[in-house]
C-alpha cells in the first residue's frame, strides 16, 4: 500500500466552536465517499488557554480491498506530513505553523477572526497580540493559503463557525468529494440543518472565490488595533437638541483635529452622566485648548489637547457601584448574551453576577461628608466592614436580582454629591494643574502626563493599584525633569506600570532611575 497515501487533516479549534462537530462531519463524509476514515483527539485546557487538536486520516476503500488489508493509520499529526490545516481563529493557525503542520504540501483554512488568551487579558495595558506577522507567515508556508472572518460569516447565518469551516473544507477543492456529499451530513444531523447549511454556504463561496486572499488581507489589516475606530457622524435627526448644541461649541471652541476625540469624549459622558457633565468637560477642555494655544500646540497638531480631550473623558467616566449596576442591566448586554450562546427564540438563558463590594464601594455612593468620616474612622470601618465580607451571586435575569441593579444604575442624579465624585474631582484637578505647568516647561512631558491616566482603571483592588502607580510616576517627576530626555523616560515608566500587577517591572525602572529607590 505504499503507492497511495493517506489524506491528512489536522483541526485546531477552541472550546465551544464545535470543533468535535467538525471532525465528526468529515469523518461522515469520508465515509459515505467511500473512504476508510479515523478520528483521535488531544483536548487542550479549558476554554482559550489551549485548543484541542482533531486529527482524521482518510483512505480509500477501493484501494484498501484492491491490497486484500486495511490501512495502518496514524494517531497523531507529524510535523511536514499533513495535507489539510484548519484552524478556527487566527492564532491557532500560528501554532500548527509553531508545529511544523503547514508545509508547501498543506491547504491551511483559518478564520481571521480572534479570541483573545488570558495572558492578552490579564495585561494591565492593551496586551494584544498583532496578528499581522502570523498572515504574512501563513502566506509564505502554506500552500494554499485560505483565510476569512469564518466567525463573522457564523454570526450571520446564526449558526457556530464549525458549519463555516465544513464549508470551507468543500469549497477549498483540498478533499476530492462532491459538495452535495457535504451538504447531506448536515441534513442528516437534524439539528439546527437550516443555519448550518447557511453557515456552510458561506464557507464555501469564500474558500472558492478567487480573491478570497486579497479580500481577507485588506480585512486583516482594517482591524490593526493600531487604528482608529471608525465613527459615524452624529445625525441631527437622532441627536436631541442639547446633545446637539454641545456638538456645535465643541466644533467652534476646539481645533478640527481634536474633534474625532472629543466627539467619542461627549458621547460617553453623555451616556455616564447627562448634557450639564459634557458642558463641565467642554469647558476643562477650553482652559486646555487655550494653554495650547499658548504652548504653540498648533505647530504639534494640538497633541495635548487631544490627549487631555481622550483621557480626561476617560477619567471623568469613572468606574463606580452605579456605573457597574447600569451596564449590567442594558437590553443589549442580554441580547449579546443571547447572540453568543446562538439562543433560539424559544430558549431561555440565565445570567448570574458574582459581585463582591466593599465597604469602601458602599461608601463611594454616600454623600462626601458620611461617606468621608465613615472611611476616616477605624471603628466605623471595622463595624461596618463585617457585613461586606461576603461576595453575592445576583441572578440578572430574574426580576428580583434585576431590580436590586436597574435601581442602583438609576442613581446617577446623586454621582456627583458622592464621596467617590468629590475625591476624582480632586484628582483630576491636581492631573490638570501638573499638566498646565509642565505644558510650559516640556510640552513632550505634558503630553505623556496627559496620558498617565491609563493607569487608573477599574474599580476595587484594580483600581487602588493603578492608583498607586499614578501616584508613584508623579511623585518622581522631579527626577525625570533631571534626565537627558525626560518625556522618554516617562513614557517607559508608564510602559512599566501597565507590565504586571505586582509592579516587579516598575521597581526595577525606577531603580534604574533612582539606584537604591523602591516604589510606593
Amino acid at each position: 500500500m505504499s503507492d497511495r497515501r493517506p489524506i491528512k487533516i489536522s483541526i485546531n479549534a477552541l472550546g465551544g466552536q464545535g470543533g468535535g462537530v467538525l471532525a465528526n462531519w468529515i469523518i461522515k463524509v469520508a465515509e459515505n465517499a467511500g473512504y476508510v476514515a479515523q478520528l483521535t483527539s488531544v483536548p487542550g485546557v479549558a476554554q482559550r488557554t489551549g485548543a484541542t487538536i482533531y486529527y482524521l486520516e482518510l483512505f480509500p476503500q477501493e484501494l484498501a480491498v484492491a491490497h486484500g488489508r486495511q490501512p495502518v493509520l496514524a494517531l497523531m499529526p507529524a510535523p511536514g506530513d499533513v495535507d489539510i490545516v484548519l484552524a478556527c481563529e487566527i492564532m491557532e493557525a500560528g501554532r500548527a505553523m509553531m508545529r511544523g503542520l503547514v508545509t508547501g504540501q498543506t491547504t491551511l483554512i483559518a478564520s481571521s477572526h480572534r479570541v483573545y488568551a488570558v495572558s492578552e487579558k490579564i495585561k494591565l495595558g492593551d496586551g494584544r497580540q498583532g496578528t499581522e506577522d502570523i498572515i504574512e507567515a501563513a502566506r509564505e508556508a502554506a500552500g494554499k493559503f485560505i483565510l476569512a472572518d469564518m466567525n463573522e460569516a457564523a454570526a450571520t447565518a446564526g449558526t457556530v463557525i464549525s458549519a463555516v469551516m465544513f464549508g470551507a473544507l468543500a469549497g477549498s477543492g483540498a478533499l476530492p468529494i462532491d459538495r452535495k456529499i457535504f451538504e447531506d451530513v448536515i441534513r442528516k444531523g437534524g439539528r439546527s440543518v437550516g443555519e448550518s447549511l447557511a453557515g456552510f454556504a458561506n464557507g464555501f463561496t469564500h474558500a472558492s472565490s478567487q480573491d478570497v486572499a486579497t479580500e481577507s488581507a485588506a480585512a486583516a489589516g482594517a482591524q490593526n488595533e493600531n487604528a482608529a475606530p471608525a465613527s459615524k457622524p452624529a445625525e441631527a435627526s437622532t441627536v436631541s437638541a442639547p446633545v446637539q448644541n454641545l456638538l456645535t461649541r465643541m466644533k467652534e471652541e476646539l481645533p478640527a483635529q481634536v474633534h474625532f476625540t472629543a466627539k467619542e469624549g461627549l458621547k460617553k459622558l453623555v451616556d455616564y452622566q447627562d448634557v450639564h457633565y459634557v458642558a463641565f468637560y467642554l469647558d476643562r477642555l477650553a482652559h486646555i485648548r487655550a494653554l495650547d494655544a499658548e504652548t504653540g500646540g498648533e505647530r504639534r497638531d494640538w497633541k495635548l489637547t487631544r490627549e487631555v480631550a481622550k483621557h480626561l473623558s476617560l477619567w471623568m467616566a469613572f468606574e463606580d457601584t452605579i456605573r457597574v449596576a447600569d451596564l449590567k442591566t442594558r437590553t443589549s448586554r442580554f441580547s449579546r448574551f443571547r447572540k453568543d450562546v446562538v439562543a433560539g427564540d424559544d430558549q431561555i438563558v440565565h445570567v448570574f453576577e458574582f459581585m463582591h463590594p466593599r465597604l469602601e464601594e458602599i461608601c463611594d455612593l454616600m454623600p462626601a461628608w458620611l461617606g468621608g468620616k465613615i472611611l476616616s474612622s477605624p471603628m466605623l470601618r471595622k463595624a461596618l466592614g463585617i457585613l461586606f465580607k461576603k461576595g453575592r451571586r445576583i441572578p440578572t435575569t430574574k426580576l428580583r436580582g434585576f431590580l436590586l441593579l436597574n435601581f442602583m444604575g438609576s442613581l446617577k442624579f446623586l454621582r456627583r454629591g458622592s464621596y467617590r465624585y468629590k475625591i476624582e474631582d480632586a484628582r483630576i484637578n491636581d492631573w490638570m494643574k501638573s499638566i498646565e505647568t509642565l505644558a510650559r516647561e516640556d510640552y513632550a512631558l505634558a503630553c505623556e502626563v496627559a496620558g498617565l491616566q491609563r493607569l487608573i482603571k477599574g474599580y476595587g483592588d484594580t483600581h487602588e493599584r493603578g492608583l498607586a502607580n499614578y501616584g508613584t510616576l508623579i511623585s518622581l517627576l522631579d527626577d525625570i525633569k533631571a534626565t537627558p530626555a525626560p518625556a522618554d523616560v516617562f513614557a517607559s515608566l508608564k510602559i512599566a506600570a501597565l507590565a504586571d500587577e505586582d509592579g516587579i517591572a516598575l521597581d526595577a525602572a525606577i531603580k534604574r532611575l533612582k539606584p537604591g529607590a523602591i516604589a510606593a
